[in-house]
Protein backbone atom coordinates (compact mmCIF):
# COMPACT_ATOMS: atom_id res chain seq x y z
CA UNK A 1 0.00 0.00 0.00
CA UNK A 2 1.35 3.14 -0.11
CA UNK A 3 2.94 4.99 2.42
CA UNK A 4 0.67 8.33 2.26
CA UNK A 5 -2.17 6.18 3.33
CA UNK A 6 -1.23 4.94 6.15
CA UNK A 7 0.04 8.16 8.39
CA UNK A 8 -0.99 8.41 11.85
CA UNK A 9 -2.02 11.71 13.71
CA UNK A 10 0.90 11.77 15.95
CA UNK A 11 3.11 11.82 13.00
CA UNK A 12 2.07 14.95 11.58
CA UNK A 13 5.02 17.16 11.21
CA UNK A 14 5.32 19.76 13.71
CA UNK A 15 5.18 23.44 12.08
CA UNK A 16 6.95 24.81 15.12
CA UNK A 17 10.41 23.19 14.40
CA UNK A 18 10.31 24.50 11.28
CA UNK A 19 11.42 28.35 10.43
CA UNK A 20 8.36 30.76 10.27
CA UNK A 21 8.17 31.64 6.38
CA UNK A 22 8.07 27.98 5.80
CA UNK A 23 5.24 26.89 8.93
CA UNK A 24 2.09 28.29 6.05
CA UNK A 25 3.80 25.20 3.57
CA UNK A 26 3.79 22.49 6.84
CA UNK A 27 0.24 23.50 7.81
CA UNK A 28 -0.89 22.95 4.03
CA UNK A 29 0.73 19.39 4.20
CA UNK A 30 -1.14 18.47 7.48
CA UNK A 31 -4.54 19.74 6.28
CA UNK A 32 -3.95 17.25 3.06
CA UNK A 33 -3.25 14.17 5.28
CA UNK A 34 -6.09 14.97 7.41
CA UNK A 35 -8.17 15.34 4.80
CA UNK A 36 -7.36 12.03 3.02
CA UNK A 37 -7.05 10.31 6.71
CA UNK A 38 -10.93 11.86 7.14
CA UNK A 39 -12.12 10.45 4.14
CA UNK A 40 -11.08 7.23 4.69
CA UNK A 41 -12.17 7.47 8.35
CA UNK A 42 -15.50 8.28 7.24
CA UNK A 43 -16.26 6.36 4.83
CA UNK A 44 -14.81 3.13 7.03
CA UNK A 45 -17.20 3.66 9.42
CA UNK A 46 -20.39 2.70 6.86
CA UNK A 47 -18.80 0.52 4.01
CA UNK A 48 -17.19 -2.97 5.23
CA UNK A 49 -14.34 -3.32 2.43
CA UNK A 50 -12.29 -0.31 1.31
CA UNK A 51 -9.93 -0.51 -1.76
CA UNK A 52 -7.30 1.95 -3.20
CA UNK A 53 -6.55 2.18 -6.67
CA UNK A 54 -3.81 4.41 -8.48
CA UNK A 55 -5.17 5.75 -11.81
CA UNK A 56 -2.22 5.76 -13.44
CA UNK A 57 -1.05 2.14 -13.12
CA UNK A 58 -4.92 0.63 -11.97
CA UNK A 59 -2.98 -1.32 -9.49
CA UNK A 60 -5.39 -2.17 -6.51
CA UNK A 61 -4.72 -1.96 -2.94
CA UNK A 62 -6.97 -3.38 0.08
CA UNK A 63 -6.95 -0.74 2.37
CA UNK A 64 -10.01 -2.59 4.78
CA UNK A 65 -12.34 -5.72 4.95
CA UNK A 66 -14.54 -6.77 7.88
CA UNK A 67 -14.73 -9.89 6.95
CA UNK A 68 -18.01 -9.66 5.82
CA UNK A 69 -20.03 -12.83 4.59
CA UNK A 70 -21.41 -10.48 1.52
CA UNK A 71 -17.66 -9.20 0.75
CA UNK A 72 -15.74 -12.81 0.33
CA UNK A 73 -16.00 -12.99 -3.15
CA UNK A 74 -15.20 -9.00 -3.68
CA UNK A 75 -11.67 -9.56 -1.59
CA UNK A 76 -10.98 -12.93 -3.41
CA UNK A 77 -11.41 -11.25 -6.58
CA UNK A 78 -9.32 -8.10 -5.62
CA UNK A 79 -6.39 -10.77 -4.74
CA UNK A 80 -6.47 -12.40 -8.21
CA UNK A 81 -6.83 -9.72 -10.37
CA UNK A 82 -5.02 -6.62 -9.07
CA UNK A 83 -5.72 -4.26 -12.08
CA UNK A 84 -9.21 -2.19 -11.70
CA UNK A 85 -10.73 -2.71 -14.72
CA UNK A 86 -10.36 -6.79 -14.81
CA UNK A 87 -11.35 -6.56 -11.18
CA UNK A 88 -14.63 -4.32 -11.36
CA UNK A 89 -15.38 -6.06 -14.96
CA UNK A 90 -15.72 -9.37 -13.03
CA UNK A 91 -17.52 -8.50 -10.13
CA UNK A 92 -20.47 -6.55 -12.00
CA UNK A 93 -20.47 -9.80 -14.15
CA UNK A 94 -20.33 -11.97 -10.88
CA UNK A 95 -22.30 -10.25 -8.16
CA UNK A 96 -24.81 -7.40 -10.08
CA UNK A 97 -27.95 -8.64 -10.85
CA UNK A 98 -29.72 -5.54 -12.12
CA UNK A 99 -29.16 -2.86 -14.47
CA UNK A 100 -25.60 -4.16 -15.39
CA UNK A 101 -25.58 -2.35 -18.84
CA UNK A 102 -25.51 1.15 -16.88
CA UNK A 103 -23.70 0.04 -13.96
CA UNK A 104 -20.75 -1.84 -16.39
CA UNK A 105 -20.89 2.24 -18.02
CA UNK A 106 -20.37 4.35 -14.89
CA UNK A 107 -18.25 1.87 -13.21
CA UNK A 108 -15.33 2.68 -16.20
CA UNK A 109 -12.12 4.68 -14.85
CA UNK A 110 -12.61 7.25 -17.04
CA UNK A 111 -16.74 7.96 -16.30
CA UNK A 112 -15.51 7.61 -12.41
CA UNK A 113 -12.89 10.61 -12.33
CA UNK A 114 -15.46 12.48 -14.38
CA UNK A 115 -17.79 12.29 -11.24
CA UNK A 116 -14.89 12.79 -8.70
CA UNK A 117 -12.71 14.89 -9.96
CA UNK A 118 -13.49 18.01 -7.65
CA UNK A 119 -13.51 16.08 -4.49
CA UNK A 120 -17.37 14.52 -4.79
CA UNK A 121 -18.54 11.34 -3.78
CA UNK A 122 -19.96 9.69 -6.27
CA UNK A 123 -22.07 6.07 -4.99
CA UNK A 124 -23.49 3.73 -7.18
CA UNK A 125 -26.81 1.20 -5.42
CA UNK A 126 -27.38 -1.94 -6.93
CA UNK A 127 -29.04 -5.79 -6.72
CA UNK A 128 -26.17 -8.26 -5.57
CA UNK A 129 -26.35 -11.62 -5.79
CA UNK A 130 -24.41 -12.66 -2.30
CA UNK A 131 -21.99 -16.27 -2.40
CA UNK A 132 -25.06 -17.59 -0.20
CA UNK A 133 -27.56 -17.05 -3.04
CA UNK A 134 -29.15 -14.67 -2.06
CA UNK A 135 -29.93 -11.12 -3.26
CA UNK A 136 -29.71 -7.93 -1.25
CA UNK A 137 -28.89 -4.18 -1.96
CA UNK A 138 -25.77 -3.19 -1.81
CA UNK A 139 -24.01 0.31 -2.70
CA UNK A 140 -20.21 1.23 -3.99
CA UNK A 141 -19.08 4.23 -3.65
CA UNK A 142 -16.11 6.29 -5.32
CA UNK A 143 -13.93 8.97 -3.77
CA UNK A 144 -10.60 10.90 -4.38
CA UNK A 145 -7.42 9.62 -2.13
CA UNK A 146 -6.35 13.25 -1.62
CA UNK A 147 -7.20 16.55 -2.85
CA UNK A 148 -8.67 17.00 -6.51
CA UNK A 149 -5.99 17.83 -9.00
CA UNK A 150 -2.72 16.85 -6.97
CA UNK A 151 -3.85 12.84 -6.36
CA UNK A 152 -3.59 10.01 -9.03
CA UNK A 153 -5.52 7.78 -6.20
CA UNK A 154 -8.82 7.56 -5.55
CA UNK A 155 -10.98 4.82 -3.22
CA UNK A 156 -13.56 2.05 -3.90
CA UNK A 157 -15.70 0.98 -0.81
CA UNK A 158 -18.30 -1.41 -0.73
CA UNK A 159 -21.45 -1.64 1.49
CA UNK A 160 -25.00 -3.90 2.38
CA UNK A 161 -27.59 -1.10 2.40
CA UNK A 162 -30.18 -3.88 2.58
CA UNK A 163 -30.44 -3.82 6.42
CA UNK A 164 -31.73 0.02 6.30
CA UNK A 165 -34.16 -0.56 3.25
CA UNK A 166 -35.69 -3.59 4.90
CA UNK A 167 -37.77 -1.26 7.65
CA UNK A 168 -39.58 -0.14 3.98
CA UNK A 169 -40.41 -3.49 2.36
CA UNK A 170 -41.67 -6.17 4.44
CA UNK A 171 -41.33 -8.91 2.07
CA UNK A 172 -37.91 -9.69 0.48
CA UNK A 173 -39.42 -11.74 -2.13
CA UNK A 174 -40.35 -7.75 -3.31
CA UNK A 175 -36.70 -7.29 -4.05
CA UNK A 176 -36.29 -10.08 -6.55
CA UNK A 177 -39.56 -9.11 -8.48
CA UNK A 178 -37.46 -6.04 -8.87
CA UNK A 179 -35.10 -7.42 -11.25
CA UNK A 180 -36.44 -7.58 -14.77
CA UNK A 181 -34.55 -10.66 -15.67
CA UNK A 182 -35.06 -12.83 -12.38
CA UNK A 183 -38.70 -11.85 -11.99
CA UNK A 184 -40.17 -14.51 -14.12
CA UNK A 185 -37.93 -17.09 -13.86
CA UNK A 186 -38.51 -17.05 -10.00
CA UNK A 187 -42.14 -16.85 -10.52
CA UNK A 188 -42.82 -19.49 -13.16
CA UNK A 189 -39.97 -21.94 -13.41
CA UNK A 190 -39.39 -24.56 -10.26
CA UNK A 191 -35.50 -24.79 -11.00
CA UNK A 192 -33.44 -21.75 -12.19
CA UNK A 193 -29.49 -22.01 -12.51
CA UNK A 194 -26.75 -19.04 -13.16
CA UNK A 195 -24.29 -20.90 -15.71
CA UNK A 196 -20.81 -19.29 -16.53
CA UNK A 197 -20.73 -20.03 -20.61
CA UNK A 198 -16.71 -20.46 -20.20
CA UNK A 199 -16.02 -22.62 -17.55
CA UNK A 200 -19.52 -24.42 -17.47
CA UNK A 201 -19.67 -23.79 -13.52
CA UNK A 202 -23.48 -23.61 -12.32
CA UNK A 203 -24.80 -22.16 -8.92
CA UNK A 204 -28.52 -23.11 -8.17
CA UNK A 205 -30.60 -20.06 -7.61
CA UNK A 206 -33.64 -21.84 -7.20
CA UNK A 207 -34.69 -25.95 -6.91
CA UNK A 208 -38.33 -26.22 -5.98
CA UNK A 209 -38.56 -29.33 -8.19
CA UNK A 210 -37.58 -32.25 -9.26
CA UNK A 211 -34.17 -32.85 -7.94
CA UNK A 212 -31.22 -34.09 -10.31
CA UNK A 213 -28.91 -36.87 -8.49
CA UNK A 214 -25.80 -35.18 -6.93
CA UNK A 215 -27.52 -31.49 -6.57
CA UNK A 216 -28.16 -29.94 -3.38
CA UNK A 217 -30.50 -26.68 -2.65
CA UNK A 218 -29.89 -23.64 -3.63
CA UNK A 219 -26.34 -22.06 -2.04
CA UNK A 220 -22.82 -21.02 -3.81
CA UNK A 221 -21.27 -24.40 -4.59
CA UNK A 222 -20.21 -24.46 -8.35
CA UNK A 223 -21.66 -27.68 -9.82
CA UNK A 224 -20.25 -29.22 -13.73
CA UNK A 225 -23.08 -28.09 -16.05
CA UNK A 226 -21.60 -31.01 -18.56
CA UNK A 227 -22.26 -33.59 -15.94
CA UNK A 228 -25.60 -32.28 -14.39
CA UNK A 229 -27.53 -31.49 -17.77
CA UNK A 230 -26.65 -35.34 -18.67
CA UNK A 231 -27.77 -36.83 -15.62
CA UNK A 232 -31.14 -34.69 -15.86
CA UNK A 233 -31.58 -36.01 -19.42
CA UNK A 234 -31.22 -39.42 -18.94
CA UNK A 235 -33.35 -39.76 -15.30
CA UNK A 236 -36.23 -37.14 -16.55
CA UNK A 237 -36.78 -36.42 -20.10
CA UNK A 238 -38.79 -38.74 -22.09
CA UNK A 239 -37.02 -41.45 -24.32
CA UNK A 240 -38.12 -40.21 -27.57
CA UNK A 241 -37.11 -36.52 -26.67
CA UNK A 242 -33.56 -37.84 -25.38
CA UNK A 243 -31.38 -37.96 -28.19
CA UNK A 244 -32.75 -34.15 -28.99
CA UNK A 245 -32.23 -33.05 -25.77
CA UNK A 246 -28.92 -34.09 -24.81
CA UNK A 247 -27.72 -32.08 -28.43
CA UNK A 248 -30.67 -28.99 -27.41
CA UNK A 249 -28.87 -28.23 -24.12
CA UNK A 250 -25.40 -28.78 -24.55
CA UNK A 251 -23.51 -25.91 -23.63
CA UNK A 252 -22.08 -25.80 -27.02
CA UNK A 253 -25.56 -25.27 -28.58
CA UNK A 254 -26.34 -22.82 -25.74
CA UNK A 255 -23.52 -20.99 -26.52
CA UNK A 256 -24.25 -21.12 -30.32
CA UNK A 257 -28.04 -19.91 -30.00
CA UNK A 258 -27.27 -17.66 -27.39
CA UNK A 259 -24.43 -15.83 -29.83
CA UNK A 260 -27.19 -14.76 -32.04
CA UNK A 261 -30.16 -14.44 -29.76
CA UNK A 262 -30.01 -13.40 -25.92
CA UNK A 263 -32.86 -15.53 -25.48
CA UNK A 264 -33.12 -19.55 -25.93
CA UNK A 265 -36.56 -21.40 -25.51
CA UNK A 266 -37.73 -24.68 -26.63
CA UNK A 267 -40.02 -27.30 -25.56
CA UNK A 268 -39.65 -31.54 -25.02
CA UNK A 269 -41.44 -33.95 -22.60
CA UNK A 270 -41.10 -35.49 -19.61
CA UNK A 271 -42.07 -38.33 -18.10
CA UNK A 272 -42.98 -38.48 -14.19
CA UNK A 273 -44.17 -41.83 -12.73
CA UNK A 274 -45.54 -42.96 -15.89
CA UNK A 275 -47.01 -40.24 -17.46
CA UNK A 276 -46.04 -37.61 -19.53
CA UNK A 277 -46.05 -33.64 -19.29
CA UNK A 278 -44.72 -30.70 -21.70
CA UNK A 279 -41.59 -28.76 -20.10
CA UNK A 280 -40.28 -25.82 -21.35
CA UNK A 281 -36.62 -24.82 -20.83
CA UNK A 282 -35.30 -21.01 -21.51
CA UNK A 283 -31.76 -19.71 -21.84
CA UNK A 284 -31.12 -16.50 -21.04
CA UNK A 285 -28.28 -13.82 -20.90
CA UNK A 286 -27.72 -11.71 -17.87
CA UNK A 287 -26.65 -8.79 -19.95
CA UNK A 288 -26.55 -9.62 -23.85
CA UNK A 289 -24.51 -6.55 -24.64
CA UNK A 290 -20.74 -8.07 -22.55
CA UNK A 291 -19.45 -11.03 -24.23
CA UNK A 292 -19.51 -14.01 -22.15
CA UNK A 293 -21.94 -13.28 -19.68
CA UNK A 294 -23.26 -15.30 -17.00
CA UNK A 295 -26.55 -17.44 -18.21
CA UNK A 296 -30.10 -17.65 -16.27
CA UNK A 297 -31.37 -21.01 -17.40
CA UNK A 298 -35.08 -21.79 -16.04
CA UNK A 299 -37.35 -24.91 -16.49
CA UNK A 300 -40.90 -25.07 -15.96
CA UNK A 301 -44.04 -27.40 -16.82
CA UNK A 302 -46.36 -25.66 -19.12
CA UNK A 303 -49.16 -28.45 -19.28
CA UNK A 304 -51.46 -25.26 -18.33
CA UNK A 305 -50.17 -23.17 -20.82
CA UNK A 306 -50.63 -25.85 -23.62
CA UNK A 307 -54.33 -25.92 -23.83
CA UNK A 308 -55.63 -25.73 -27.20
CA UNK A 309 -55.48 -27.93 -29.53
CA UNK A 310 -53.16 -26.43 -31.72
CA UNK A 311 -50.76 -25.98 -28.92
CA UNK A 312 -50.16 -29.86 -28.32
CA UNK A 313 -50.12 -30.60 -31.58
CA UNK A 314 -47.57 -28.24 -32.28
CA UNK A 315 -45.53 -29.93 -29.28
CA UNK A 316 -46.16 -33.03 -30.84
CA UNK A 317 -44.45 -32.16 -34.04
CA UNK A 318 -41.81 -30.94 -32.54
CA UNK A 319 -41.66 -34.57 -30.28
CA UNK A 320 -42.02 -36.38 -33.41
CA UNK A 321 -39.65 -34.44 -35.49
CA UNK A 322 -35.86 -34.80 -36.13
CA UNK A 323 -34.87 -31.19 -35.48
CA UNK A 324 -32.00 -31.27 -37.80
CA UNK A 325 -33.59 -32.79 -41.03
CA UNK A 326 -37.36 -31.80 -40.47
CA UNK A 327 -38.35 -35.60 -40.92
CA UNK A 328 -39.57 -38.10 -38.57
CA UNK A 329 -37.51 -39.06 -35.83
CA UNK A 330 -36.81 -42.80 -34.22
CA UNK A 331 -39.11 -43.29 -32.22
CA UNK A 332 -42.29 -42.21 -34.24
CA UNK A 333 -40.93 -43.60 -37.51
CA UNK A 334 -40.53 -46.57 -35.98
CA UNK A 335 -44.03 -46.20 -34.42
CA UNK A 336 -45.96 -45.20 -37.77
CA UNK A 337 -44.18 -48.24 -39.72
CA UNK A 338 -45.16 -50.92 -37.08
CA UNK A 339 -49.13 -49.66 -36.90
CA UNK A 340 -48.84 -49.45 -40.53
CA UNK A 341 -47.81 -53.67 -40.42
CA UNK A 342 -50.42 -54.19 -38.35
CA UNK A 343 -52.78 -52.76 -40.32
CA UNK A 344 -51.34 -55.24 -43.49
CA UNK A 345 -50.12 -52.40 -45.25
CA UNK A 346 -47.40 -53.75 -47.80
CA UNK A 347 -44.42 -51.99 -48.42
CA UNK A 348 -40.49 -51.85 -48.59
CA UNK A 349 -38.69 -51.31 -45.85
CA UNK A 350 -35.45 -49.50 -46.93
CA UNK A 351 -32.28 -48.76 -44.63
CA UNK A 352 -29.63 -46.15 -45.24
CA UNK A 353 -26.08 -45.52 -43.81
CA UNK A 354 -23.40 -42.59 -45.33
CA UNK A 355 -20.26 -44.40 -46.64
CA UNK A 356 -17.47 -42.97 -44.54
CA UNK A 357 -19.91 -40.20 -43.10
CA UNK A 358 -17.03 -39.99 -39.91
CA UNK A 359 -14.15 -39.32 -42.20
CA UNK A 360 -16.56 -36.51 -43.92
CA UNK A 361 -16.43 -34.53 -40.41
CA UNK A 362 -13.08 -35.36 -39.74
CA UNK A 363 -11.85 -33.58 -42.80
CA UNK A 364 -14.17 -30.84 -43.20
CA UNK A 365 -16.06 -30.60 -40.29
CA UNK A 366 -19.15 -31.13 -37.93
CA UNK A 367 -20.90 -28.38 -40.04
CA UNK A 368 -20.22 -30.03 -43.53
CA UNK A 369 -21.40 -33.11 -41.87
CA UNK A 370 -24.83 -31.41 -41.07
CA UNK A 371 -25.30 -30.14 -44.51
CA UNK A 372 -24.71 -33.80 -46.00
CA UNK A 373 -27.75 -35.18 -43.22
CA UNK A 374 -29.58 -32.42 -44.13
CA UNK A 375 -29.03 -32.73 -47.61
CA UNK A 376 -30.16 -36.66 -48.00
CA UNK A 377 -33.19 -36.28 -45.86
CA UNK A 378 -34.25 -33.30 -48.71
CA UNK A 379 -33.20 -35.98 -51.66
CA UNK A 380 -35.53 -38.29 -49.82
CA UNK A 381 -38.59 -35.77 -49.40
CA UNK A 382 -38.14 -35.40 -53.77
CA UNK A 383 -38.13 -39.14 -54.49
CA UNK A 384 -40.88 -40.26 -52.04
CA UNK A 385 -44.99 -40.11 -51.38
CA UNK A 386 -46.79 -38.25 -49.05
CA UNK A 387 -48.05 -41.46 -47.71
CA UNK A 388 -44.85 -42.79 -47.66
CA UNK A 389 -42.39 -43.06 -44.52
CA UNK A 390 -39.34 -41.37 -44.04
CA UNK A 391 -37.21 -40.96 -40.61
CA UNK A 392 -33.59 -40.41 -39.38
CA UNK A 393 -32.61 -43.46 -36.90
CA UNK A 394 -29.52 -41.25 -35.86
CA UNK A 395 -26.49 -39.72 -37.26
CA UNK A 396 -26.25 -40.78 -40.59
CA UNK A 397 -28.59 -43.67 -40.44
CA UNK A 398 -32.38 -43.11 -42.12
CA UNK A 399 -35.17 -45.59 -42.46
CA UNK A 400 -38.16 -45.02 -45.68
CA UNK A 401 -40.79 -47.47 -45.61
CA UNK A 402 -42.69 -47.05 -49.21
CA UNK A 403 -46.20 -48.28 -49.36
CA UNK A 404 -47.04 -51.27 -51.97
CA UNK A 405 -43.80 -51.51 -53.27
CA UNK A 406 -43.16 -55.14 -53.02
CA UNK A 407 -41.01 -55.55 -56.76
CA UNK A 408 -37.32 -55.32 -56.90
CA UNK A 409 -37.01 -54.09 -60.51
CA UNK A 410 -39.26 -51.03 -59.45
CA UNK A 411 -37.45 -50.48 -55.81
CA UNK A 412 -34.03 -50.29 -57.72
CA UNK A 413 -35.57 -47.90 -60.19
CA UNK A 414 -36.38 -45.52 -56.95
CA UNK A 415 -33.35 -45.72 -55.32
CA UNK A 416 -31.59 -45.34 -58.82
CA UNK A 417 -33.73 -41.52 -58.84
CA UNK A 418 -32.78 -41.19 -55.26
CA UNK A 419 -28.67 -42.15 -55.65
CA UNK A 420 -29.25 -39.23 -58.79
CA UNK A 421 -30.79 -36.80 -56.37
CA UNK A 422 -27.62 -37.63 -53.71
CA UNK A 423 -25.23 -37.26 -56.42
CA UNK A 424 -26.65 -33.87 -57.25
CA UNK A 425 -26.11 -32.05 -53.50
CA UNK A 426 -24.56 -28.89 -53.88
CA UNK A 427 -21.86 -28.91 -51.04
CA UNK A 428 -19.17 -26.44 -51.89
CA UNK A 429 -16.76 -27.75 -49.22
CA UNK A 430 -16.31 -30.86 -50.17
CA UNK A 431 -15.33 -30.03 -53.30
CA UNK A 432 -14.91 -32.84 -55.89
CA UNK A 433 -15.99 -35.05 -53.10
CA UNK A 434 -18.84 -37.63 -53.93
CA UNK A 435 -21.63 -38.62 -51.28
CA UNK A 436 -22.12 -42.29 -51.01
CA UNK A 437 -24.93 -44.38 -49.63
CA UNK A 438 -25.24 -47.99 -48.71
CA UNK A 439 -28.62 -48.66 -48.80
CA UNK A 440 -30.65 -52.24 -47.94
CA UNK A 441 -34.45 -53.32 -48.15
CA UNK A 442 -36.67 -55.64 -47.15
CA UNK A 443 -40.59 -56.78 -48.20
CA UNK A 444 -43.25 -56.78 -46.30
CA UNK A 445 -46.28 -58.57 -47.61
CA UNK A 446 -49.87 -58.77 -46.46
CA UNK A 447 -50.37 -61.13 -44.02
CA UNK A 448 -46.95 -62.21 -43.31
CA UNK A 449 -46.23 -62.47 -39.83
CA UNK A 450 -42.88 -61.34 -39.11
CA UNK A 451 -42.26 -58.48 -36.26
CA UNK A 452 -41.25 -54.71 -37.18
CA UNK A 453 -37.33 -56.01 -35.50
CA UNK A 454 -37.27 -59.29 -37.77
CA UNK A 455 -38.04 -56.40 -41.36
CA UNK A 456 -35.33 -54.29 -39.48
CA UNK A 457 -32.84 -56.95 -39.20
CA UNK A 458 -33.48 -58.16 -42.82
CA UNK A 459 -33.10 -54.31 -44.46
CA UNK A 460 -29.95 -53.69 -42.27
CA UNK A 461 -28.23 -57.07 -42.90
CA UNK A 462 -28.05 -55.56 -46.79
CA UNK A 463 -26.70 -52.29 -45.59
CA UNK A 464 -23.44 -54.06 -44.56
CA UNK A 465 -23.52 -55.78 -48.08
CA UNK A 466 -23.71 -52.45 -49.37
CA UNK A 467 -20.72 -51.32 -47.35
CA UNK A 468 -18.39 -53.84 -48.93
CA UNK A 469 -19.48 -53.19 -52.44
CA UNK A 470 -18.67 -49.59 -52.19
CA UNK A 471 -20.57 -46.75 -53.99
CA UNK A 472 -24.44 -45.70 -53.85
CA UNK A 473 -26.25 -49.46 -54.01
CA UNK A 474 -29.21 -51.28 -52.89
CA UNK A 475 -29.13 -54.73 -51.29
CA UNK A 476 -31.89 -57.01 -50.75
Amino acid sequence: MQSDLVIKENELIDPSNYPEEQRALVEDFNSRIRRLMGIITGIGKEYHTIWVINSVTKKLYLYRSTGENTNHYAVELGFRFDNYDRFIEEYVDRCVVNSIESIQRDVRLDVVFSRIKDGELFTLDYMRLADDGNMSYHQMAFALAGHPGETDSFILAFRDIDKSIRKHISDKRYLREQLDIVETLSRDYYNIFKINPRTGGVVILKLDGYVTKGMEGAGEKVYSYDVLYKQYVKDRVYSEDQEWMYDAISLKTINSRLADNPEYVSSYRVIDKGEVHYYQFTYIMINANIPGSAVLAGFKNVDDVVASAKERQDLEILATTDIMTGILNRGSGEQKVIEAMADGKAGMLCILDVDKFKDINDDYGHNVGDKVIRGIADALKQVLRDEDIIFRLGGDEYALYVMDLLDKEAAEELMDRFFQKIRGIDIPELGTRKICVSAGAAFFKAGDTCSFEDLYKQADSGVYAGKKTGGSTLNF
